[in-house]
């Protein structure tokens, strides 16, 4: 059996659809043009240069770790804002998954220093800390 619609059906499903075209077009024009969540420095990637011809701001402002600037800005533990070279906190890869694990093993409980310089890249400012934890053990769903 047919079932003829009225027009207050029609009208609704009009509405509605209306609704969802324009939501959908309009959403994705706000999405895109939505700056809020991007950093400062993302869009452009423009870092400032100091005299050596090394890139220095906030690692915060990088559109992904590959951009981050040769300074990267830091608190030293005497207070003082500064900059740590990215190669001090970047070690070489590993070759192996064995050489790895052996790194992370020898690395827990330490601390590694690493200096804090002033945006000139030249002169030491403070030093910045990394503390070395062990990892987290996981729970097994046995566990639990």
């Amino acid at each position: 059996m047919i079932r003829f619609l009225n027009g207050r059906t029609v009208l609704a499903g009009a509405v509605l659809f209306g609704g969802l075209v324009v939501g959908a077009v309009g959403g994705s024009v706000a999405i895109a043009s939505d700056s809020t969540n991007v950093p400062t420095g993302a869009a452009s990637t423009h870092w400032q240069k100091n005299a050596r011809g090394q890139t220095f701001g906030s690692g915060l402002n990088a559109a992904s770790p590959e951009d981050e600037p040769d300074l990267i800005e830091a608190f030293a533990t005497n207070g003082n804002l500064g900059y740590v070279l990215r190669t001090d906190l970047e070690p070489a890869d590993p070759k192996t998954p064995e050489e790895a694990l052996q790194r992370q093993a020898g690395q827990v409980g330490k601390d590694e220093v690493v200096p804090v310089y002033a945006a000139d890249g030249a002169t030491k400012i403070g030093v910045f800390v990394i503390t070395h934890h062990a990892p987290a053990k996981q729970k097994r769903a046995s566990d639990q």
